[in-house]
């Protein structure tokens, strides 16, 4: 059912997951109020009061808890493609500076790969890995960089600040796979219990008009706030997914560049 809504254009499963907790909601809601008011009294109800309270206290933080994680994550991402795309371009410029000749096939193998992140990476990270081409990009140039022999002094520190963003650039690669592959905070599951919880609590109290239209506005904003958490978690799927902009500005700077 998740897999299916975050397939879903974000607005459909917006709409979805909001109209689920509002009937799911709705529907705990009366059975408890069936339930409740056939042992409905002052004390019970004043005991449930007291019990919605903190569950709804609980249920509030735990949502906050876990958007706060995503959103943090998703800042984790675009500080690792930040990241990489500045190791990319010391690469690019730490070349020309060792032997512009020599080093021309290998700053545009390099062109190569980042183009191959946007084309190659990108899609197969919307299906937690990491495309073949750009792999083989990456181990092309490695060992390009590593077959490159430095003449001089300067030369030798250019090939070392060369290798230590090889690495740079290969870590971060790495870091957007293991935010692909990532799964939704643990928070989501003690979320929908305390919100099944607290539509059992309303069950102490009458169905009027006015308290369903509050409880079916709980339930929609519950259910908005879960599905964004759900569709941030997997931040390269989907129509509001991290999208490659940093190196589709660097490769044409590269480009550029090279001719």
């Amino acid at each position: 059912m998740i897999e299916f809504l975050l397939l879903l254009p974000t607005w459909v499963g917006c709409c979805i997951a909001m109209v689920s907790t509002t009937v799911v909601g709705l529907v705990v809601y009366l059975v408890f109020y069936k339930f409740i008011s056939k042992y409905q009294s002052y004390d019970l109800k004043e005991s449930t009061n007291n019990v919605f309270r903190v569950v709804g206290t609980l249920v509030s933080l735990m949502l906050a808890l876990a958007f706060s994680e995503v959103i943090a994550d998703l800042r984790t991402i675009h500080n690792a493609v930040e990241r990489e795309t500045v190791a990319i371009s010391d690469i690019f410029e730490a070349l020309k500076l060792f032997d512009i000749e020599r080093t021309r096939e290998i700053r545009t193998i390099l062109i190569e790969y980042t183009q191959a992140v946007i084309d190659d990476d990108w899609p197969a990270l919307a299906n937690d890995k990491l495309g073949l081409r750009t792999g083989d990009l990456k181990n092309r140039l490695t060992e390009v960089v590593m077959n490159l022999e430095p003449a001089t002094s300067n030369q030798k520190k250019l090939w070392a600040f060369i290798a230590a963003d090889l690495d740079v650039l290969s870590d971060h690669r790495f870091i957007r796979l293991d935010n692909a592959l990532a799964k939704p905070p643990v928070f989501v599951y003690v979320i929908i219990f305390g919100f099944l919880v607290t539509m059992a609590c309303f069950g102490a109290y009458l169905p009027q008009p006015p308290l369903v239209v509050l409880v079916s506005l709980y339930t929609l904003f519950v259910g908005l706030v879960l599905f964004l958490i759900l569709k941030l978690s997997d931040p390269f799927q989907g129509d509001i997914s991290v999208p490659p902009t940093a190196f589709e500005y660097l490769v044409e700077a590269l480009q550029s560049e090279i001719r």
